[in-house]
This record gives structure tokens, sequence and C-alpha cells, in this order.
């Protein structure tokens, strides 16, 4: 989670916008696909809203992740430069804002693994 934290952070506009789409694409998607920030589908919502996309999302998308996840990355395929702008910061400052919250950028799996099964509990190994 930590790595995805840091490519949300890196995300930024770039002169090439098809360059800019590329790098929101690798970070929306592990995002809407993890169980860790999102528990329930239905809690992808709040971050779907703030975008500015031309159609509205319906509500039966939010029963299946991938499914929503197609028609985002379809809408912001079709964005132009300044919608672009608007729902990367949106993004941004939502997710890290979500993970800041549930504490999942100092947890890995091998980190957490080890000391769930560590017989010296106060001890954690970080990356």
């Amino acid at each position: 989670m930590k790595i995805l934290w840091k490519k949300i952070r890196q995300l930024n506009i770039k002169r090439d916008i098809n360059q800019t789409k590329m790098d929101f694409y690798s970070v929306l998607i592990p995002t809407i696909l993890s169980t860790e920030i999102f528990k329930r589908n239905e809690d992808i919502r709040e971050l779907v809203e703030l975008f500015k996309v031309k159609i509205s999302i319906k509500d039966y998308l939010y029963a299946n992740r991938t499914a929503l996840l197609a028609r985002l990355i379809r809408e912001i395929q079709e964005c132009d430069e300044k919608n672009l702008e608007y729902n990367i910061k949106q993004f941004r400052k939502k997710t890290l804002s979500l993970i800041e919250e549930k504490g999942l950028i100092n947890s890995s799996e091998v980190t957490e693994f080890i000391n769930k099964y560590s017989r010296n509990k106060k001890v954690e190994i970080n990356e």
C-alpha cells in the first residue's frame, strides 16, 4: 500500500495529456480494486461522485468493481485537460485522506505477517 500511496502523491498533470491519463489509470485501477481502501463497493460512491463526468454513473455499476472501473476509464479517456486536472486533484485529495485515516501507509503484507507471528510483539519491522 505504501507504493500506491507514493504513486498517488506523485500523480500530476504533464504536458502530454495521454501520458497523464496513463499515469492516472495506473493508480486508479489498484485503488478501486483495493478492498483495504474500500471495504464495500458502495464506499466507492464517495470517490466517484467527486469526479466530473459527462454521463452520470448508474447505481447498478456499484455492484461490480470491474464494470465501474471500465466506465470510469472510458470517462477519463473522453475528458478534456481541464476536467482531467480537476478529477486528478479530487482523486488525490480523497484517496490520500482515506489511506491515511485507515493507517495503510506504513503497513505491508510482509510486516503484518512478521508482526502477527513474531514472538516479540513489541518489535515492528518497516520497509
